[in-house]
């Protein structure tokens, strides 16, 4: 049930009642055989999937995320990646939990689609909670839900390691093929990896901690077929943790 679709009668009717999913991703490139909204795009598709398996309502999503990481998403450097600085994300997600809330929301769920975006979330979340005490708030990344065996299956298939898939390649490319084909760019597929890696940021970035392209790692086991067993496994895990902690 997606608000935006809704008139004013409609969403007064449903808000006192059902779980409201806010889905929050960014625009930050991924690659050159995808969009800059994939974070956007996987957040709201398995936000639309839970929200009409539980009868919630889905939000608009949240366009833009917190700033993209070297190490995580290639950084800041790229055209077209265009972030927020932390306090407006915070203050972002915090006014719309607060509207929403005034509205008789009680029972939030926010499915977030960009790595870096998870600390600011968690603090809209607290100073919105020192207000709204009867209210209930759930924050999760998609990819903190995928089971262990659903990893292990899926480096197994691939022939990697778990460890040799990050930001824009085998997993996030499945799913994008799964979710939204006709936005990935098969033939601009290319195997690009950074010269190293590292578990500290710098500033500016050194050259070799990043492609040209922008993939981090290798995207030549991508596949639709992937990208279903991870959005069935997924879902079923949020639905899950949603019923457990919402209600």
């Amino acid at each position: 049930m997606r608000i935006e679709h809704l008139t004013w009668r409609e969403y007064a009717a449903g808000i006192k009642d059902k779980i409201v999913i806010l889905p929050v991703g960014a625009l930050e490139q991924h690659g050159a055989h995808m969009p800059l909204n994939v974070d956007v795009v996987i957040s709201a598709s398995f936000a639309d999937r839970v929200g009409s398996e539980l009868d919630a309502m889905v939000l608009p999503p949240v366009a833009y995320g917190y700033k993209s990481h070297p190490a995580t998403g290639g950084g800041q450097d790229f055209p077209g990646t265009t972030s927020l600085n932390g306090t407006t994300l915070i203050h972002l997600v915090l006014d719309i939990l607060n509207e929403t809330y005034r509205h008789g929301g009680r029972r939030f769920l926010i499915m977030n689609g960009h790595l870096e975006n998870i600390a600011y979330i968690v603090e809209a979340m607290d100073l919105f909670l020192k207000h709204a005490s009867d209210a209930r708030v759930m924050a999760v990344a998609w990819w903190d839900v995928a089971s262990e065996e659903m990893r292990d299956e899926i480096a197994r298939q691939a022939g990697i390691e778990r460890w040799e898939d990050d930001h824009a390649a085998m997993t996030e490319t499945s799913l994008m093929q799964y979710f939204a084909p006709d936005l990935v760019r098969e033939e601009a597929m290319v195997d690009e990896v950074a010269d190293r890696r590292v578990g500290y940021t710098i500033f500016p970035t050194p050259s070799d901690l990043t492609t040209e392209s922008g993939l981090m790692y290798s995207v030549e086991h991508a596949s639709r077929d992937i990208g279903e067993k991870l959005a069935e496994q997924i879902t079923g895990a949020l639905i899950e943790a949603a019923l457990l902690e919402l209600g």
